[in-house]
């Protein structure tokens, strides 16, 4: 039977998130042991700009700090208590250039990487 789950702030796994532009600390929480729909998690950037393309559906919230979200649309500054919505297949940088932010993501569909044949950063 399903579960509700609480995590922790100060238990959550923070690890390193090597990427070719940076390194950011990710706790990737709702993972494949958890959840067979979407994953979420923590992500803390600092002084870092990372160049993307989503390969899934991705909501971030900002809880502390500020990121520029930038795509061939424009530039998105976010800041906290904010909402994005990112879809599937947009090129974009998460810029934390000078500055750092923690923010909740979400994505769907949580085997992303597997369907693309690659690894999670």
């Amino acid at each position: 039977m399903p579960e509700a789950r609480l995590f922790k702030r100060a238990e959550l796994p923070f690890k390193d998130c090597v990427t070719p532009s940076g390194v950011t600390q990710t706790a990737r929480t709702i993972t494949t042991s958890i959840s067979k729909q979407m994953g979420g998690g923590m992500e803390i950037g600092e002084d870092v700009c990372i160049h993307w393309t989503t390969l899934y559906d991705e909501i971030l919230f900002i809880h502390k700090g500020s990121m520029i979200v930038r795509t061939s649309a424009g530039e998105l500054e976010c800041r906290p208590g904010d909402i994005v919505w990112l879809p599937e297949g947009v090129t974009l940088d998460y810029d934390m250039t000078g500055r750092r932010c923690e923010y909740f993501y979400a994505l769907f569909p949580i085997d992303w990487a597997k369907r693309n044949n690659m690894e999670e950063p």
